[in-house]
């Protein structure tokens, strides 16, 4: 059967009062602000990757193409990570793409697996940045306060 009819009404519209204009109730605002993190940044010190050998250097996963690496960013927390916000550029660690792609975004190995290297190759990164002395005060001082004093 083949409907070709629109919809009518069986009633006229009645006339009601025109609805009200911000009823709505808005959230509260802060009767305090919100304390702002401060983020250790140093673009010189993420530049200083390019170029240098993968330091990440997972096995089976490293392209080792050494102008594919740039500076990997932690992804824990005791480094500065939160939601949308990058961890302090001094806890970087030199990757590769594929090694970056593996620690960043491959779901295959566990979380303390992607941790474990990522520290290795972190340790591995300051360690060289020390010995070219372009590791900042500033970023020893960030170092020492997650790390201890005989990390």
């Amino acid at each position: 059967m083949i409907r070709n009819s629109t919809l009518k009404r069986s009633a006229p519209l009645r006339a009601k009062a025109p609805m009200k204009r911000g009823t709505a109730k808005l959230p509260a605002k802060r009767k305090t602000a919100r304390s702002t993190k401060t983020m250790y940044r140093n673009p010189a010190l993420l530049k200083l990757a390019k170029g240098m050998p993968c330091k990440l250097a997972i096995p089976g996963v490293c392209c080792g193409n050494v102008a594919t690496v740039v500076a990997c960013h932690s992804n824990q927390s005791r480094h500065g990570k939160a939601g949308w916000l990058k961890a302090h550029d001094w806890a970087t660690a030199w990757g590769c793409r594929t090694c970056h792609h593996y620690i960043d975004q491959s779901r295959i190995p566990s979380y303390e697996e992607k941790v474990a290297r990522w520290e290795a190759g972190f340790k591995e990164t300051r360690l060289s940045l020390i010995v070219l002395g372009k590791w900042p005060y500033e970023a020893e001082i960030g170092y020492m306060a997650v790390y201890g004093a005989y990390a």
